[in-house]
């Protein structure tokens, strides 16, 4: 199966999930579910695009999972503000030689996470080597060493974010991974929706506190460009930056399916092309320090 294809297959589980509690949650997580996906709950006939767009955006963190080499040792995978899980798990059902940490300063979302880990175990019939921590994710990074680090719509919320970013240059080894996706500032949809919230009052900064009582920073929807972010990673120790660029066109072309598949074939030629790629809405930037 083509990782396309085994992100797809994969994705259409968390539909089924949000649409008819597939794996019978109970009604507290599955409304945190449903509030976390109100938009695939809510807007069917665009189901195809949240399934093209997740699976673009996981491909290339899913290429360097099946690429490592088998060995003794459990490869060591960090999801950093994790959410509901979805990624973690993910991951960990990949590869029975990955061991995926995944953590969150949200209890409640955390215990959504784990409720839905033991769903999917009893539907797989199998443990997941998965496990889920309330903790600020540069606590985490000086606790122990990981081999891969992702960040899904988390980096946009980290701060400081130089912090974080220099706390995995230093716990990763040379051949290890950080693969960062969020939204994309130069995109004009992305522009305007982060215009919106500051001119609705939102602040940039705040802060959270988790229930254990840790005061954590948090920015909100404080989007980068890539050349920006590029320039960070490189100055805090990643030699190697890659970007890939996608969506390049509006979720309601999902509507037609003629065009939509046109579309959805056009994204990885627009990412390539000079000035163009900078209007993606969507970046996934895999660093490493070769």
């Amino acid at each position: 199966m083509s990782d396309l294809n085994q992100s797809s297959t994969f994705y259409l589980q968390v539909e089924a999930e949000v649409s008819e509690n597939r794996y019978s949650l109970d009604t507290s997580h599955y409304e945190r579910l449903l509030h976390y996906y109100n938009s695939l709950k809510s807007n069917v006939r665009l189901r195809p695009f949240f399934r093209y767009n997740w699976s673009r955006r996981v491909a290339p963190m899913q290429e360097i999972i099946a690429s490592l080499p088998k060995r003794d040792v459990p490869w060591n995978v960090f999801d950093a503000g994790c959410g509901l899980g979805t990624e973690a798990i993910f991951w960990s059902t990949l590869r029975d030689d990955i061991e995926v940490t995944g953590a969150d300063i949200s209890a409640e979302r955390l215990n959504t996470a784990k409720a839905r880990q033991s769903a999917y175990e009893s539907h797989l019939g199998k443990s997941l080597n998965l496990r889920f921590f309330e903790q600020d994710v540069v606590n985490v990074l000086k606790a122990r060493r990981f081999d891969l680090v992702w960040v899904m719509e988390a980096i946009s919320h980290i701060d400081p974010v130089e912090k974080f970013l220099a706390a995995v240059s230093e716990n990763v080894d040379q051949d290890g991974c950080l693969v960062i996706s969020d939204s994309h500032l130069l995109n004009p949809a992305m522009a305007w929706r982060v215009f919106r919230l500051r001119l609705g009052g939102v602040e940039l900064h705040t802060h959270k506190t988790t229930s254990t009582g840790e005061i954590v920073s948090y920015t909100q929807e404080r989007l980068f460009t890539i050349k920006r972010l590029s320039r960070m990673l490189k100055q805090t120790g990643f030699s190697s930056v890659k970007v890939q660029m996608s969506i390049f066109f509006p979720p309601s072309l999902a509507r037609f399916p003629w065009l939509f598949s046109f579309f959805t074939w056009s994204d990885a030629i627009l990412s390539r092309v000079l000035l163009v790629r900078n209007l993606g809405g969507i970046y996934t930037i895999v660093a490493a320090k070769q």
